[in-house]
């Protein structure tokens, strides 16, 4: 009995069945299991072969078969036929036929691994240095760290780029922070990664690390490894399986996609008769077994895949990096069971794709910064002793100057201050110093690795650029960019684009994006944070670019930025961040100077200045002597006390009558503000103060007494008619005889106002040196020494620097600007274009908006159009209506017609010119197309500009 029952048994155990119903079976498995094998078969918790047995039709175990059936919600009865087989039979025959299929499996992945190994051995284990060397990966690379970030930091529009970047004290742009992480440990524990960070922060050598790990066995052994390089993707038809075959060696990824969307279409095509129903189960049943074959279908369906992929900021156009995206996630969702690492610069992602943990490379530590420093220098062929000894020379410069460590941080920027160490021996004491340095050797050292071939105009129009030109277009660019102080740091990219190409004379905008990219891909100083969002790769380059600008411009043009509230702003953060900053300080200094030297009733009154202090034995800083001094002399007149009418009227002796000490006391506090700002000794200041309030007040008493009761105001006003001018007169001669003060300097107000910008110049002055840090003590006493001096006397202090200036360039060209009230928004867009032309000091133009308050208004403009070179008509059908336009029409054309001026017309709008005055002049832009009419309007304003640019140099010729 026993024997039959385990008879039974046996044969029942050895029961197979066979899939009947393919087609329903693959339709299914599509249904609930997006057609993946491995993930049905991970579902199960059955092996691969078994599930592709299924799949082949090919007899399987009746249990499970019918697991199988269910987890595809099937009738296994329904789709299955009995194959039933004696044991011995199925050891002999069954078991082999796994047994050999799961060997040729190994052995298919064991020599696609080797042969990725090989590839990533000899394409990813090198990396170059900016002094163009190529060292290991390994030699150099530091253990990373990484940032956990929030998904909501993700966002593209500049508002809201703003809001998650902190312009003013998150130097970097990074965002958010969460928690430290050690690299490799995340990169192991997330099957879906997605590495973040800012150029140059070390997101490829940790990739590359990655690999190099996995090519000796240590990271993912078990797995194939693939290295994709997406910034060298230039077909617009690039696909993601295509490369991935292409790096494991086989060419099968176009095979692959052709039978998926052959069977894709037959699938959907619709329901027709019974017989060709059955013919279309067989054509998909026949691709769906070639596609089983294909060892790239294989290996990803396995999930035996670790595909690293680099740079996903790089794709060429936002199209194809979107389609990268997509594919991606298509591939993901395909083939769920592989591991993904991406990565891609901070803010370039619109959304984090689903499943994938999000990290941000972290700043270097101090210990960081000395290993990296050290291997950099052992990488360079340096002993290991040598190397600690630079290493401790880093540490060393890094303890005296914040600046060095701030940047140190960022691996990009160290490995350039390696490099300036590396070739000069030694760190700069000036940051300034070590910027100019680097920066050169960074424009230098052109990094033909990164060349990308969509950008050939960019790259040839930037190759032809020497040094100091590349400088000066990154000056401009970063000055211009200051004057916007709600967004120093994000460029749009049609703003940046426009004055690449105004700054290069290229003839459209197109062109300035290519050079823009050129920038980015040779040097990584400028970078795109988000699409079409840009920024200096690090605030501190944009700040130092600036400060050479305004160290280049001329005494005039720099005095005149220091006199702007706006720039008073940003010198006073580029003098906290690039310290020292003497070279700034001193042009600044020369720059005030320079503004009064051609004004001999200024450099009088400073020359009384000077010899008033010099008459006070004390042992304070004779320029705090000389800022109370002429604190106090130009109160007295009404040039510094803005708040006290500018000449003592009756309102004024009203208030003296009531009380003669609180207008003194108003002047006192105006005059010793500067020369408390320059340490004026306290005591000294309060004995001023009383000799003033002693010595003088007696003789003011009585001067109050002459004046009648103000109670009786028509009584007061009579008396002053009479006798307010003789008051006036004692008062000032009194103050003359007993101090040598208040005298009268006939200044005009013209000179009053110059004054007064050059006191405000001297005091804004003083308060950056009193920045911390910001000035080396030499130069603080050089400046200090100096300060409010008449001419004659700078040249004698200092011949090499006051000598008399010779001009070595043509004056600017005047730029009259005639133009309706209406068209006043197009007059100012004009005016910003025109910007590079006034920086460089090409032109000096000149609107009726530009006429000061209280000016005569006909006399100013008629004095601004008659000494005008070059006239533009901002024609417009308001100008031509406009009756005060029209006689300026007239005049200017009257000097055009003499010779004296040459008049251009500008077309803003159209208007009927038909039979116009001007109608024989050339006019602007070019074709005669208005500038409201043209799609892109900055590119009309372009041409406008060229044009001007043009009619300067026949003038200058």
């Amino acid at each position: 009995m026993s024997e039959n029952v385990e008879a039974a048994v046996g044969m029942e155990r050895s029961r197979k069945l066979a899939l009947t119903d393919w087609t329903q079976a693959n339709n299914a498995l599509h249904q609930y299991f997006v057609g993946n094998k491995s993930q049905l078969a991970d579902h199960l918790d059955m092996s691969r072969t078994t599930v592709t047995a299924f799949f082949k039709q090919q007899p399987v175990r009746e249990a499970e078969f019918r697991k199988v059936c269910l987890a595809l919600r099937l009738n296994w009865e329904d789709v299955s036929a009995i194959k039933t087989m004696p044991p011995q039979a199925e050891d002999a025959a069954v078991e082999p036929t796994v047994s050999q299929a799961d060997n040729k499996f190994e052995s298919l992945v064991q020599q696609v691994r080797e042969h990725c190994r090989q590839k990533i051995l000899s394409q990813h284990s090198r990396m170059r240095l900016l002094s163009g060397e190529e060292i290991g990966v390994d030699q150099l690379y530091v253990d990373v760290w990484l940032l956990n970030r929030s998904p909501r930091t993700f966002q593209v529009s500049e508002d809201k780029l703003l809001q998650t970047f902190d312009l003013r004290n998150d130097r970097l742009g990074l965002g958010d922070r969460i928690k430290r992480n050690p690299g490799f440990e995340i990169a192991n524990a997330n099957s879906k990664l997605l590495i973040l960070g800012k150029p140059g922060a070390g997101k490829t050598t940790f990739l590359k690390h990655l690999a190099m790990d996995w090519c000796k066995g240590q990271f993912q052994p078990d797995l194939i490894a693939v290295f994709i390089e997406l910034r060298r993707i230039r077909d617009r038809e690039w696909q993601l399986l295509d490369a991935i075959g292409k790096e494991l060696g086989l060419d099968e990824g176009r095979q692959l996609r052709t039978l998926k969307q052959q069977i894709q279409q037959l699938r959907r095509s619709p329901f027709s008769s019974l017989e060709e129903d059955k013919e279309k189960e067989n054509q998909i049943k026949g691709f769906q077994q070639k596609l089983d074959a294909l060892a790239l279908q294989i290996l990803l369906e396995e999930g035996k895949l670790l595909v690293l992929m680099d740079g996903l900021d790089e794709v060429l156009t936002n199209e194809l990096r979107h389609s990268v995206q997509d594919q991606l996630r298509k591939s993901i969702d395909e083939y769920p069971n592989n591991r993904w690492i991406l990565t891609c610069r901070t803010q370039i992602i619109e959304s984090i794709p689903d499943g994938f943990t999000s990290v941000e490379v972290a700043d270097f530590s101090l210990e960081q910064v000395k290993q990296f420093v050290q291997n950099w220098f052992q990488a360079s062929g340096q002993s290991g002793t040598e190397a600690s000894q630079q290493g401790e020379r880093f540490d060393n410069a890094a303890t005296r100057n914040s600046a060095v460590k701030e940047l140190a941080v960022t691996p990009v920027l160290l490995s350039l201050m390696c490099l300036v160490l590396h070739d000069e021996g030694e760190m700069p004491s000036q940051m300034t110093d070590l910027y100019k340095r680097g920066i050169r050797l960074l424009l230098e050292k052109w990094n033909d690795a990164k060349v990308i071939e969509g950008w050939e105009v960019g790259n040839e129009t930037y190759r032809e650029l020497n040094v100091e030109q590349k400088e000066a277009l990154l000056n401009e660019i970063a000055a211009r960019k200051f004057e916007s102080p709600e967004n120093f740091v994000l460029f749009q990219q049609n703003e940046i684009a426009a004055q690449i190409a105004e700054f290069l004379h290229l003839a459209n905008r197109k062109e300035g994006v290519a050079v823009l990219k050129a920038v980015e891909a040779q040097h990584g100083l400028l970078i795109e944070r988000a699409d079409e969002l840009w920024s200096f790769s690090h605030l501190t380059f944009q700040e130092h670019f600036t400060v050479q600008w305004l160290t280049q411009l001329p005494p005039a043009q720099l005095a005149k930025r220091i006199a702007d509230p706006q720039w008073q702003e940003v010198v006073e953060q580029l003098v906290k961040s690039q310290q020292p900053i003497d070279c700034l300080l001193r042009l600044i200094k020369q720059s005030i100077d320079h503004s009064i030297s051609g004004e001999p009733g200024l450099n009088q009154f400073l020359t009384w200045v000077l010899q008033k202090a010099g008459s006070i034995r004390t042992n304070d800083r004779p320029a705090a002597l000389r800022a109370f001094y002429f604190g106090f002399d130009c109160a007295s007149v009404g040039v510094l006390a803005r708040d006290i009418p500018r000449t003592l009227d009756l309102d004024l002796a009203h208030a003296l009558a009531r009380d003669t000490s609180r207008a003194l006391a108003r002047v006192l506090a105006l005059a010793r503000a500067l020369a408390l700002a320059l340490d004026l000794d306290l005591d000294l200041a309060r004995a001023l103060d009383y000799n003033f309030d002693y010595a003088l007040a007696i003789k003011l008493e009585q001067l109050r007494a002459q004046l009648p009761s103000p109670e009786n105001w028509q009584h007061f006003q009579q008396w002053w008619q009479a006798q307010g001018q003789p008051w006036l007169e004692c008062r000032q001669q009194m103050m003359i005889e007993l101090r040598n003060i208040g005298h009268d300097w006939q200044f005009s107000e013209q000179q009053k106002q110059q004054l007064q910008r050059y006191y405000d110049a001297n005091h804004f002055l003083v308060k950056l040196m009193q920045i911390e840090g910001a000035v080396s003590e030499d130069v603080r006493a050089e400046i200090e020494d100096t300060l409010l001096l008449p001419w004659d006397e700078l040249q004698r202090r200092q011949p090499d620097v006051y000598r008399q200036p010779q001009s070595t360039s043509p004056s600017p060209v005047r730029v009259f600007i005639a133009y309706s009230h209406e068209d006043e928004d197009l007059r100012e867009e004009l005016d910003r274009h025109l910007a590079n032309l006034k920086r460089q000091d090409k032109i000096q133009a000149w609107h009726r908006g530009a006429i000061e308050a209280g000016a005569e208004w006909d006399a100013a403009i008629k004095q601004q159009l008659e000494t005008a070179q070059i006239i533009l008509l901002l024609i417009s059908a308001h100008f031509i209506a406009s009756n005060d336009c029209y006689d300026l029409l007239q005049q200017a054309l009257q000097r055009h017609s003499a010779g004296t001026a040459r008049v251009i017309p500008v077309i803003l709008k159209p208007t009927d010119l038909r039979g116009s005055p001007f109608s024989h002049l050339s006019s602007l832009p070019t074709d005669g197309r208005p500038i409201t009419l043209w799609h892109n309007r900055d590119e009309a304003f372009l041409n406008v500009v060229d044009g001007i640019r043009g009619a300067i140099e026949s003038l200058e010729r």
